[in-house]
């Protein structure tokens, strides 16, 4: 129903003498994206996850004489769509290296006083029935205190199990930077694409395609690229770009391509269309918007 990052663990506790059996009743943790160098910030990525000793198949978490004891268990975050793409950024922000994530636990322990059951057979007034196991005498620790944990996720593990495992490889994972209202592209512009976007997320992939179409329509409508006028030159000549500009000629054939995508003609041939073809189509879309309004209005904010 969501994506969510599932993070393994192994909790080791050391051999302790029974008279001082240690207890971990919980594990609650926080995954955060790490800042580099570490700083003790960080966004907080989904709910606090939650591993519990109690009621648990194998019994409590507790120390014994004889070896060390190992448990393992799994916290599992949660996450809305818009923090996988703030993962997806967050990675990027670091290229070729590592990506790091931060483990904030919190631990539940308690200094296991005494622990008993009935015999097997026992008396039948034993206030603790064989069958349900041990009770157990617990006094809870005040203060528990463990150090943050740093995740160092590889490149390949990153793009090959976990962001497939998100699901971030099947949805859509787009920030454009939208142009002003009453910038070079103009407002029916961006109406078109927050129509094509919300007819994609919605499965509606025939209208999102059509969306893209009227996007394109509308951009060439306000830069007065009708008639055989290329978009291209129009913006070649905003920025007074020469006539046989390699610019023009790029930009040139990226709108053919968006024309390509967004064809009515293209998408009438008795096939149904994919998501493939929607999500396509809002990308370049997209991508082009965004691209025409870099040149024409460039972002001067820090």
């Amino acid at each position: 129903m969501s994506p969510a990052l599932a993070v393994p663990l192994t909790l080791q506790l050391d051999p302790r003498e029974e008279q001082d059996t240690i207890a971990v009743t919980e594990v609650e943790a926080d995954l955060l994206l790490s800042t580099q160098p570490p700083s003790g910030l960080g966004i907080q990525l989904g709910t606090p996850a939650r591993g519990s000793a109690t009621g648990m198949v194998g019994g409590l978490w507790r120390t014994i004489a004889a070896a060390p004891y190992e448990r393992q268990f799994t916290l599992r975050f949660a996450l809305a769509r818009e923090q996988v793409r703030l993962l997806e950024d967050h990675a990027h922000r670091f290229g070729a290296d590592p990506v790091p994530l931060e483990l904030r636990l919190r631990f539940a322990a308690a200094w296991l006083r005494q622990s008993t059951n009935a015999p097997s057979p026992g008396p039948a007034d034993h206030p603790v029935p064989a069958f349900l196991g041990f009770a157990v005498d617990l006094w809870q620790l005040s203060e528990t205190r463990v150090e943050p944990l740093r995740i160092e996720l590889a490149r390949d593990d990153w793009a090959a199990r976990i962001l497939p495992a998100l699901g971030a490889d099947r949805i859509r994972l787009l920030a454009v930077r939208l142009p002003r209202a009453a910038g070079t592209v103009g407002s029916e512009a961006i109406a078109a694409f927050d129509l094509a976007r919300s007819a994609y997320d919605a499965g509606e992939y025939r209208r999102a395609v059509q969306a893209c179409r009227d996007l394109r329509e509308a951009v060439e409508t306000k830069l007065g690229a009708v008639n055989g006028v290329r978009v291209a030159d129009r913006v070649g000549e905003r920025l007074g770009w020469p006539e046989d500009s390699p610019a023009r000629e790029f930009l040139d054939n990226l709108w053919k391509t968006l024309s390509d995508v967004s064809s009515a003609a293209n998408h009438n041939r008795g096939r149904q269309l994919a998501v493939a073809d929607a999500r396509l189509a809002v990308l370049i879309a997209g991508s082009t918007i965004e691209y025409i309004t870099e040149l024409t209005e460039p972002d001067t904010t820090t």
